[in-house]
């Protein structure tokens, strides 16, 4: 049996196992969405999902952070949560607050901060192994909300986050049939992001990783900004959306329904421009 195979029987028992999981992959089947297109060759889906809020909102300052039990950690999962090792290292996890198809969460099984620094082969290394996914990563400043314990996720293709460059926001791409490639390339661009933000403990980035016709593809979407002002503005200027990985490819998510009816393409724009870092 394939993982791929090994990961639909583990949607299937746990929603048997777990109402919570059954509940929320029923309710993010139903989830609202609209498009905007800029042309022919871009587009942008948002999605309202409620259930999102505990990401959307997580607080991650330190003392947040040094309170709360990491909710990554074995001994503090749902105790009706059950995973499929990967590569002796890690624990694939169903995700029971989806944004996409077979939403998957995988820690490492060690509590260690969230740095993609030399795990970029272990991303790739996943999405060989799952060539309908894509596996994609938010740096510790840029969508994650456990920052302190190292993870990746994973769900279902979909167009719009294959998307790659794109005037509204930097898309650095990379790719190759050989995986060692994609590595060192990747480890120029973090050096190269790491001279632009040396004050970071890791430059500021969201990564999404897949394969297609037998290349290895690496998007990196480098971030000047966590979240943008609207998140901060109140009543009607507010705009609760915190960009990670999804949302930096195209797939925005919006957590209150009147996000979802009053954002516009402008909106978008001066999101983006917010929060991605234009490199040269």
């Amino acid at each position: 049996m394939n993982l791929s195979d090994e990961i639909d029987n583990l949607f299937s028992r746990q929603q048997e196992e777990w109402e919570l999981l059954k509940t929320a992959v029923s309710q993010h089947r139903a989830v609202r969405e609209k498009m905007f297109s800029w042309g022919d060759d871009f587009r942008i889906n948002v999605q309202y999902n409620p259930a999102r809020i505990i990401s959307t909102g997580a607080h991650i300052d330190p003392k947040t952070i040094e309170k709360r039990p990491c909710f990554l950690c074995a001994e503090n999962r749902p105790s009706q949560q059950r995973g499929i090792p990967f590569l002796e290292r890690y624990m694939i996890l169903c995700n029971p607050y989806p944004v996409v198809e077979n939403h998957l969460t995988i820690p490492l099984r060690t509590h260690v901060p969230q740095r993609i620094r030399r795990k970029v082969g272990d991303m790739l290394s996943l999405a060989e192994q799952l060539p309908d996914y894509v596996v994609f990563y938010n740096g510790p400043h840029s969508g994650a909300s456990a920052p302190d314990h190292f993870h990746l996720q994973a769900g279902h293709k979909s167009p719009v986050l294959l998307q790659g460059d794109h005037v509204l926001r930097t898309c650095m791409m990379i790719e190759s049939t050989d995986k060692e490639e994609v590595e060192d390339l990747f480890e120029d661009v973090y050096q190269y992001l790491h001279h632009l933000q040396p004050e970071k403990e890791e430059p500021m980035m969201n990564a999404i990783a897949f394969t297609e016709q037998n290349r290895y593809k690496l998007h990196l979407f480098p971030r000047k900004a966590h979240r943008p002002r609207q998140y901060f503005e109140e009543g009607s200027k507010q705009l609760m959306i915190s960009p990670g990985a999804l949302d930096m490819a195209g797939l925005i998510i919006t957590v209150r329904e009147e996000d979802f009816n009053k954002i516009t393409p402008h909106d978008i724009e001066d999101i983006y421009a917010q929060v991605s870092l234009p490199v040269i």
